[in-house]
């Protein structure tokens, strides 16, 4: 197999929903991982309750199923070395069970019918509310997303799965209560996905923590998510460029001006915040998002939505 062909196939084959298990590895077929940074206590979050969970090879753990309504983190971390288990927590509207969700969910994903795909995502952007949920690797280390979740059921999914078939990688969670209690976790820092006419474009500091909380905020009109993928020193905005126009052509890029795995938020409902905690070595990072564009097919940020920041 060619170079070209090799990079379009690893670029399609898996998460159109989310663009993270096929997009992530045709960046970097070729990188070393990056070092995870030093860890500490919490990323300054309250008393609010704390899930725990784990994404495995063999399936995702959670530590426990009832949460009472109001502010509620989930801590998530891999013991994976070699893939990135980007985790959504969504919420099925009334009349739509799980293993419907799961089965369009794999026709969006699996679909070679441009026809055929884009009728699973309208499928799926339509059965749940999407609450975002923390991309993690091995080397990136624990990540948090903190909700104010309002009393009903909702379900953890490892994306990476595309078969409704292995429900290992599902877990339900049952929000109790009558009324959210506690109040938002505050940050100074906010980072907003917004649409500039066709153009999907990201409000927030071109310095921004390592070690840090954000309000992300999705202000555009589909499905968006926020990624963290960390550039080569020397890397240029002619070469992401560069990069990114190649890849949504199915080309081998001239070169790849980034190191290890994407990190970061899942996609959000349109509308809809949360806060993201992550804790990664300082350096010059993509912000970015590889959801597939709804009207184009074509991943976001093969279609220049990105932005350069500095973590410190």
């Amino acid at each position: 197999m060619d170079a070209k062909s090799s990079v379009g196939r690893r670029v399609g084959r898996r998460g159109v929903l989310f663009g993270l298990a096929g997009g992530a590895v045709a960046l970097v077929p070729h990188a070393a991982a990056a070092q995870p940074a030093a860890r500490g206590g919490p990323f300054g979050r309250g008393a609010e309750p704390v899930l725990e969970a784990v994404a495995a090879p063999d399936g995702l753990s959670l530590s426990s199923g009832t949460v009472p309504a109001g502010t509620v983190t989930l801590r998530a971390t891999t013991p994976d070395p070699s893939l990135q288990h980007p985790l959504g927590l969504l919420r099925l509207k009334p009349g739509v069970g799980i293993e419907q969700f799961l089965a369009h969910y794999q026709q969006a994903a699996t679909a070679q019918d441009p026809a055929q795909r884009r009728a699973g995502l309208q499928l799926i952007d339509t059965e749940a509310w999407y609450y975002g949920g923390p991309a993690v690797t091995a080397a990136g280390g624990a990540l948090e997303a903190t909700w104010i979740l309002a009393p009903g059921t909702y379900h953890l999914l490892d994306y990476t799965t595309v078969d409704p078939a292995h429900p290992e990688r599902v877990r339900t969670l049952t929000v109790t209560g009558t009324r959210p209690q506690g109040r938002p976790r505050s940050t100074p820092h906010v980072i907003a996905p917004y649409d500039d006419g066709d153009q999907g474009r990201y409000l927030t500091d071109g310095t921004l923590p390592a070690k840090g909380a954000f309000q992300v905020v999705n202000q555009t009109g589909q499905l968006n998510e926020v990624m963290f993928l960390r550039t080569a020193p020397d890397a240029t905005e002619a070469d992401v460029t560069a990069c990114m126009e190649a890849l949504r052509k199915g080309e081998k890029p001239p070169v790849y001006p980034f190191t290890g795995v994407p990190t970061g938020l899942t996609p959000l409902q349109p509308g809809a915040s949360a806060v993201f905690a992550h804790d990664l070595q300082p350096g010059r990072y993509l912000l970015t998002s590889f959801i597939s564009n709804r009207q184009t097919l074509v991943k976001r940020a093969f279609e220049g939505m990105w932005h350069l920041v500095t973590l410190r």
